[in-house]
């Protein structure tokens, strides 16, 4: 017997370019990208994008693991980073979809809104339909973003207010924040909350999977399912993705972003840093500047 395909996971959809986790960003029409696929793109994920997408006109399917639901003309759908999706559009479809990683939230993760923090959190696909005054806005918050991707050069100052604008459209601030499910038992959005709360100062497995009442070997297998990574890598990639936003765009220095992130000796935090990324710390922060 066959075994069954795995599910593909691309950095842009079709794309083999290596999967950015920092610093990216990325907006086109829906026809550029589906119409020479004949307007269906297979099941996939995405390792470290975010995604929105807006229909103008026309309308499709999202295929998931809930099944197969309608979005239509100013239907909005966020897709989290590692969540499974697939699409088939009518054709001439018209609207947008943005990419991009994490740090294109506005500021500091305790300033992030409550929209922004239900995205970061969020394990499954979303569809949320609009109409009248709430569509004009989204259509006027994706056009701006997109003339901005191609003749601007304002990008990250225009691109980050627009996202959280977004967002907000999606996550309403009644529902943003849900209960987390504490009962045990594996739940990626469980997990994640557990590594944006504690990610600073606790790097062992064995406390995330006694918060979630699972062992540490199961606790890794749902984490291989659902992110191709463990638990110990998963969190060891939220430290560094930190490390490279403190790094970029705050003022402290090396040995101050070493503290913040619970490393008790910055030589050893440089260490780990050059291991993860092929390079120091100071050499990532002075790339960022050119």
């Amino acid at each position: 017997m066959a075994r069954p395909q795995p599910i593909p996971r691309y950095h842009l959809y079709g794309e083999s370019d290596p999967a950015t986790d920092f610093d990216f960003f990325h907006i086109e029409t829906i026809r550029a990208r589906s119409k020479p696929l004949g307007w269906s793109l297979e099941p996939h994920s995405h390792a470290h994008l975010l995604q929105c997408l807006l229909i103008t006109r026309g309308g499709g399917r999202l295929v998931d693991d809930a099944g197969e639901r309608a979005i239509g003309p100013g239907g909005i759908a966020f897709n989290p980073a590692g969540v499974m999706h697939g699409w088939t559009f009518t054709p001439e479809t018209e609207g947008y979809v943005i990419s991009f990683t994490p740090d294109y939230l506005a500021g500091p993760e305790d300033e992030h809104t409550e929209a922004e923090r239900a995205a970061l959190r969020a394990d499954r696909n979303l569809l949320i339909p609009t109409e009248g005054r709430a569509l004009d806005r989204l259509v006027f918050y994706f056009s701006e973003m997109a003339d901005e991707f191609d003749h601007g050069a304002r990008r990250r100052a225009l691109f980050r207010p627009l996202v959280a604008l977004t967002l907000l459209a999606i996550f309403p601030g009644d529902t943003a924040e849900a209960e987390i499910d504490r009962t045990p038992g594996f739940s990626l959005f469980r997990f994640r909350s557990l590594v944006e709360e504690h990610f600073r100062t606790e790097r062992a497995t064995e406390f995330y999977a006694g918060e979630m009442g699972l062992t540490v070997q199961r606790l890794n297998r749902y984490c291989r399912i659902f992110t191709g990574r463990t638990a110990a890598q998963a969190l060891r990639d939220r430290v560094i993705l930190e490390a490279k936003r403190l790094l970029a765009f705050s003022g402290l220095s090396v040995s101050q972003v070493a503290y913040d992130l619970g490393f008790e000796d910055p030589a050893y935090f440089s260490r780990v840093f050059r291991k993860e990324t092929g390079e120091s710390p100071v050499d990532f922060r002075a790339r960022q500047k050119d």
